[in-house]
């Protein structure tokens, strides 16, 4: 079995956070949502094709893969509130589903579940990918970079875009992506699906209408953010962690 590598930085309470990035992304970019958490234990790893775990994805991986990492990485800390971005938050959900115990709670913000019937047939993003993967890999990279952060990419490498774009294009037509891989009425971990109020229509009706699914959710709207709230409005995704931590009676 495959073990990310995992960073832990010890808190002084008892509160523990394991962060689960999205695609295009790694560990180090919730640095900002954890400085919100200054007591907590704050855990976070590369998934596999990303960061320093770049090297461990391979064509056969898939999404199972990912939760399977997920499932071994919560499993060395006590019982954490797992907090998942985009891809990430997808990875978060199914872990739950398959470890009720995993978690306390979790918190997921936008997660491409692409079975529930609020996310298009063919979403923008990933017809973009798509599109620009004609061109190769590094032009599918700039291509979701760009339309995602509104800026084209700066300081990387040419061989850096490979590489990100090949893992890029292996995660969103992974064709187990769009198979029910949970049903959200049977979780029994306290979720919060959260959203930005200026993130695309799709992403906001699905966190919106899987917080309603599921028993123990509830939905909220970070006001201003868009897709990169992890980034833009770090103490707000931080707030709704501890709010994670109460709502388990924590």
């Amino acid at each position: 079995m495959i073990r990310p590598l995992l960073r832990t930085r010890r808190g002084t309470q008892p509160e523990t956070v394991l962060f689960v990035h999205g695609t295009m992304d790694h560990s180090a970019s919730f640095q900002r949502v954890a400085a919100h958490l200054p007591g907590w234990t704050v855990a976070g790893y590369d998934r596999r094709g990303w960061g320093t775990s770049r090297t461990l994805a391979d064509p056969q991986t898939k999404l199972a893969d990912h939760v399977t990492d997920l499932i071994s990485a919560a499993s060395r800390l006590p019982k954490p509130i797992v907090a998942g971005h985009s891809y990430g938050a997808l990875v978060a959900l199914i872990a739950a589903a398959q470890h009720p115990r995993l978690s306390r709670a979790a918190v997921v913000f936008e997660p491409p579940v692409c079975s529930l019937p609020w996310w298009p047939r063919t979403a923008p993003w990933e017809q973009l990918v798509e599109d620009a993967s004609a061109r190769g890999p590094a032009a599918a990279a700039r291509a979701l970079h760009e339309a995602v952060v509104g800026r084209p990419t700066t300081g990387q490498t040419d061989e850096e875009l490979e590489a990100a774009g090949t893992a890029l294009i292996r995660e969103m037509t992974d064709p187990t992506l769009s198979l029910p891989s949970i049903d959200p009425t049977t979780l029994t971990t306290p979720v919060i699906t959260a959203s930005g109020s200026r993130s695309l229509k799709h992403h906001r009706q699905t966190a919106l209408h899987l917080a309603n699914l599921i028993p123990a959710g509830r939905h909220a709207s970070i006001d201003g953010a868009d897709h990169l709230a992890h980034v833009t409005h770090p103490q707000a995704l931080a707030a709704l962690i501890e709010q994670a931590a109460a709502m388990d009676g924590g």
